[in-house]
């Protein structure tokens, strides 16, 4: 049996360096055709042909029309849905609906489409990235260690098929009506709790149904496939977000997802593609040289679907005021830390998958490009960073609108890569933290009494890129461990209340509240042993207790958020942030998608609640669990990107082979 033939390679060098140099050019990450990502008349065509919302009937649905939608720009609802997270059977589907999601798909996979796509200058930085990560990070030691780790990874995929036990144990009759839920709920979870402004709770759950059209490119067919059946699956899922939404911005979020789809796609033929290459460093130098972090971060953006992510809820009513008639955050444009702040969408994903991503082709990423280009100290530390993003935005004293809710995306998008079942986080920390030395020990906490000290001083520099242009770390943190843990405690409790409170109703809920989490931070940087560090849920919680004595008056709100968040910020502490007793952390294993669907359902009733309460919850919650996580000193994001960063330090060359000598 022979070997199959190597694809031709689609792009070659001297068009790579010119479609790389048009793209210095470019500025404007949410316009495709500023991008260079709509590059004919055909695919010009394809995209204007799309449009969402309901057509001349109701598809034999009972919902109503909610508002006249004529000549209406910003996103809404035109149509009620029926649709109730983890309370109904199946999810509905909408002849209007299936139509829109099949022309859709039919488009991304058009010629004129992938073409378009084929030809744009993020192509191109898809390409000479993969050439650089073969060239740097594939062979000799790095290459090594980099397949050690993947040899011990648990195996990502499969959540749709484990998450359909419990949801026929909850609320689904059959397995075939709980895929479409699982896959509807899942986009659903990550808008409710990154976009807690929202005062209408069917927003995000709409938004969430048709953003599933990127799951039926993205999540069918790799090696990571979600389950639960085919792209009929995520179409169902899509189908009433596309029948319900109705808006000139949702018509454009519809089009963005054609376009990112079809790179998406792009993409996955360049990695195979790049097999071809030779000698990929001499391919690199002349494609025009390595990638900059700029240009990564232009392709990355579109590769993770930003545009229409952001665009498309960012224009509905509550989030109206910070955009155009389209649902352009342009303050991110102008505001470095708003910027950061919300690119940690897709930062914390690349963290929790960044052993995956290396062995999988999954290259168009800022934390695989950055090993490969500058070795583990280009990567050491930026889980801390991360953190550091969210706290500054939270304090930036430029006029920009739209700070406060910059860094709730980024608390939501930190809980939802730490909670969802996709990305294995406490399984990956057990099987690393369970693995022979180095691995055991690169994975391992800080020792006792240097936690607190190492969050606390991490700093960053300006920029509005995480990286400098020849890829070195834009944050400082300290090599000095050693001090008292009480200064550290009361700095970072000061950063937690800050995440938890909106809107304080005075200076003594304040005190009160930097009290009890300067006393929680304290025992984490004190205590020693995973039983020890577990007792401390309970303190945790008590927190979340003051900050809602602080800024929730509403007896029922109070009552409901103590019944049902209160328990979950413990077992999050205990199952994500400090790892279950045992080592019964396999995918078999329920607790993982039990915690998931409590949290999300949780999360979800509140926005039943009146509308300055439930925002006020939301906070609250999103605060305290994201200081559990980011500001105790044993953040699973610094662990999961300072382990592969600890072992390829030595592992990678010293004399950078695409850099010039410092």
């Amino acid at each position: 049996m022979t070997a199959e033939p190597l694809p031709r390679l689609p792009l070659q060098p001297e068009e790579l360096r010119r479609l790389r140099m048009s793209d210095r050019l470019l500025t404007d990450v949410w316009d495709a055709d500023a991008c260079g990502l709509i590059q004919s008349t055909g695919c010009r065509r394809r995209l204007a042909a799309l449009h969402v919302g309901p057509g001349g009937d109701l598809d034999g649905h009972s919902g109503r029309p909610e508002k006249d939608t004529v000549r209406e720009p910003a996103g809404h609802i035109a149509r009620t849905p029926s649709y109730v997270p983890y309370e109904s059977k199946e999810v509905p589907r909408y002849a209007t609906g299936d139509r829109i999601g099949r022309q859709a798909l039919n488009a991304t996979f058009s010629r004129e489409v992938l073409a378009s796509a084929m030809a744009s200058p993020p192509a191109a930085t898809a390409l000479v990235a993969a050439a650089t990560i073969r060239a740097q990070l594939l062979s000799g030691p790095a290459g090594q260690t980099l397949e050690a780790l993947a040899a011990v990874a648990p195996k990502k995929g499969g959540e749709v098929d484990r998450m359909l036990v419990e949801y026929c144990a909850r609320h689904a009759d059959r397995p075939e009506q709980a895929a479409p839920m699982a896959i509807r709920d899942f986009y659903g979870s990550w808008y409710a709790w990154s976009f807690p402004r929202c005062t209408d709770g069917r927003i995000p759950d709409l938004v969430g149904s048709a953003l599933c059209l990127t799951t039926a490119v993205d999540y069918v067919g790799p090696a990571d496939a979600a389950g639960g059946g085919g792209r009929d699956a995520h179409l169902a899922a899509a189908s009433e977000g596309l029948a319900c939404l109705a808006g000139t911005a949702s018509t454009q979020v519809l089009r963005d997802i054609v376009v990112a789809t079809a790179l998406m796609k792009t993409k996955d033929t360049l990695v195979t593609a790049s097999a071809a290459i030779t000698d990929p460093r001499g391919f690199v130098h002349a494609a025009g040289g390595p990638v900059t972090p700029e240009e990564l971060f232009r392709a990355r953006w579109w590769d993770a679907d930003l545009t229409p992510v952001f665009r498309a809820i960012l224009s509905t009513p509550d989030y109206r005021h910070l955009t155009d008639d389209l649902g352009t955050f342009r303050a991110a444009d102008r505001c470095s830390r708003i910027k950061r702040a919300i690119t940690t969408a897709y930062r914390y994903n690349e963290i929790v998958d960044l052993v995956w991503d290396c062995r999988h082709g999954e290259w168009l990423s800022e934390m695989c490009v950055a090993l490969a280009m500058g070795g583990g100290g280009a990567v050491m530390g930026i889980g801390d960073a991360c953190a550091r993003i969210t706290d500054d935005v939270l304090t930036c004293d430029c006029h920009e609108n739209g700070h406060e809710e910059a860094a709730e995306i980024a608390m939501g998008s930190c809980l939802f890569f730490l909670v969802a079942p996709r990305y294995i986080v406490p399984q990956q920390l057990a099987a690393y933290s369970t693995a022979p030395d180095p691995v055991s020990s690169a994975y391992a906490w800080r020792p006792a009494g240097t936690r607190l000290r190492g969050v606390a001083h991490t700093a960053l520099q300006p920029g509005d890129m995480l990286h400098s242009p020849t890829w070195q770390p834009l944050w400082t943190g300290t090599s000095d461990l050693n001090g008292r843990e009480a200064p550290w405690a009361a700095q970072l409790a000061r950063r937690a209340v800050i995440r938890c409170l909106a809107d304080p109703k005075s200076q003594d809920a304040v005190r009160a509240c930097e009290a009890a989490a300067t006393s929680v931070l304290a025992d984490c940087d004190r205590l020693n042993t995973p039983a020890s560090l577990h007792e401390l849920a309970e303190p945790w919680c008590r927190l979340f207790d003051t900050v809602l004595d602080a800024v929730v008056a509403n007896s029922t709100a109070h009552h409901q958020a103590t019944t049902e968040l209160r328990p979950l910020i413990g077992r999050i502490w205990q199952q994500r942030i400090i790892g279950v007793d045992n080592q019964s952390t396999g995918a078999a294993d329920p607790v993982h998608e039990q915690l998931y669907a409590d949290v999300d359902h949780a999360i979800r009733r509140t926005y039943s609640l009146p509308p300055a309460e439930g925002f006020a919850v939301r906070r609250a919650f999103l605060g305290v669990v994201t200081s559990a996580a980011e500001l105790s000193g044993l953040n699973p994001y610094a662990r999961l990107a300072d382990g592969p960063a600890r072992l390829l330090l030595d592992a990678t060359e010293t004399s950078h082979p695409f850099l010039p000598p410092a």
